[in-house]
């Protein structure tokens, strides 16, 4: 019996020590500080945790602390795809559609947007305002959905009201230049710009 209580002790001093270091791996990334980002996401990634493969694969995608290296971004970005991140899932349909090191494959672009779409609704849901931006890219540009401004104007919305700078830009910019079918509102679009500002959103301050 004792020796069942230590196992399942030593059992949750692991899963909480896994799960601090993910959450130091995120912290870090948000921080702008990339070579610890990248050690402790690549240790998460070993370890199946599909945000830490997606911030793995976006430090390769970006150069953020290695090389550009698309070919490590895209098999990180599988990774975390099938492990079930959205963002993930959306990006391999972006390289698929691209190009960029993979042969053009219009179909398997579509299949990882739909796949994203699914993922990107129950994430926002849940409360992560990156799902929200990147599902509303889906219905704004045409990814795997019908186009849908309505749709894509609420997902930005979602993602603004959760205090995520990009997700306020985003709108504030579409309802200031009218594009994609969306009605000017300068008075909301410079609401939305200054939100964004106030977050650090450096573009938006202009």
């Amino acid at each position: 019996m004792k020796k069942c209580i230590l196992i399942i002790v030593l059992f949750s001093l692991i899963s909480a020590c896994n799960k601090n270091n993910q959450d130091d791996g995120i912290s870090a990334y948000k921080n702008k500080d990339y070579i610890t980002a990248f050690a402790l996401s690549e240790k998460g990634c070993r370890e199946k945790n599909g945000e830490a493969c997606y911030i793995l694969a976006n430090i390769y995608y970006m150069g953020l602390s290695h090389h550009i290296d698309h070919v490590k971004a895209a098999r990180y970005y599988i990774i975390s795809c099938e492990i079930g991140n959205g963002r993930a899932c959306y990006m391999m349909g972006k390289l698929y559609s691209e190009s960029r090191i993979i042969p053009e494959d219009i179909d398997q672009s579509e299949a990882y947007y739909r796949k994203s779409n699914k993922i990107l609704t129950k994430e926002c849901n849940a409360g992560n305002p990156e799902s929200c931006l990147y599902a509303g890219a889906l219905y704004l540009y045409s990814r795997g959905v019908p186009h849908d401004t309505s749709k894509a104007v609420s997902f930005f919305e979602k993602s603004c009201k959760m205090d995520y700078a990009s997700g306020c830009y985003t709108i504030g910019y579409l309802l200031n230049t009218g594009r994609y079918g969306i009605m000017k509102n300068h008075d909301m679009a410079h609401s939305y710009l200054n939100k964004a500002c106030k977050l650090g959103y450096k573009e938006a301050c202009k």
